[in-house]
């Protein structure tokens, strides 16, 4: 794979934010011969169906996301039933961190994520890292290898008060966070890892990154997971700053580790 130069001088530097998408958590069950739904099996299990299209319809059918899923499922349960049933799908209980969430949290003092399970707590506790752990509108600040920080995004399901859910309203952030978030990616080299440009994780990502910085980001990079992306959305997000390359959360973090050993 061939990882960024500016990355690899970025995170020598720290400077460079990383963002830990939810394919570090399917990856990690995969390798342990278990299983967590991607976007669109977990939509099905939601109870997502794609609907009838009449003959000769060109209207371009409905996604199957985790929002359209959630939907489905509010149709015939509450919202505490979803809460207990995506953390059954996608809690990843019975599965142990990796070699990546390892690398992640060595590497990077300041870790953005949008998943859900507490796979990274974990990692910090085997590493004997004490890292804090701050929720969606909390203060972000600058890396700091002194005092190392998990910031999530969406929460995490063992803090029902904090988690936010698909299909859920995302909260806006506080002006003093969008701010700070603003300050930091003018000044640092941001990575994405573990996410796909088709997925709603990463497109609400974006978005929550976009409102932060006032408009259209400045240049990314996006460790694409799980093999190939089309040209259509390859155009479109190259248009909007973002640079890819193919590579899944081990292969990515994995040659980081052996970049940060050779400097």
């Amino acid at each position: 794979m061939n990882l960024p130069v500016e990355v690899v001088e970025a995170i020598s530097e720290q400077r460079c934010l990383l963002f830990v998408g939810g394919r570090f958590s399917t990856e990690a069950a995969e390798a342990q011969g278990r299983s967590l739904p991607a976007e669109k099996e977990l939509a099905k299990e939601l109870g997502w169906t794609r609907p009838r299209q009449r003959l000769g319809a060109r209207a371009r059918p409905p996604r199957a996301t985790p929002s359209a899923g959630a939907a489905a499922f509010l149709e015939r349960h509450n919202r505490a039933d979803l809460l207990a049933r995506l953390r059954t799908l996608t809690g990843a209980a019975d599965v142990a961190p990796a070699e990546w969430h390892r690398q992640a949290l060595t590497h990077f003092p300041l870790v953005f994520t949008t998943t859900r399970d507490d796979l990274l707590e974990r990692a910090a506790a085997e590493l004997g890292q004490a890292r804090e752990v701050r929720h969606r509108g909390d203060e972000v600040d600058a890396p700091d290898a002194d005092h190392p920080v998990l910031y999530r995004m969406d929460g995490v399901f063992s803090r029902p008060d904090a988690v936010i859910l698909p299909g859920d309203p995302r909260p806006e952030l506080p002006e003093e966070v969008k701010k700070s978030v603003r300050k930091l990616i003018r000044g640092h080299v941001v990575l994405f890892v573990g996410y796909r440009p088709d997925h709603e994780e990463f497109e609400q990502l974006w978005e929550d990154l976009t409102l932060c910085y006032g408009g259209e980001l400045p240049r990314c990079h996006l460790a694409v997971a799980q093999g190939q992306i089309d040209d259509v959305l390859w155009q479109k997000w190259v248009w909007r700053g973002l640079l890819m390359f193919t590579a899944d959360p081990s292969e990515c973090m994995q040659e980081i580790a052996r970049r940060m050993a050779d400097a």
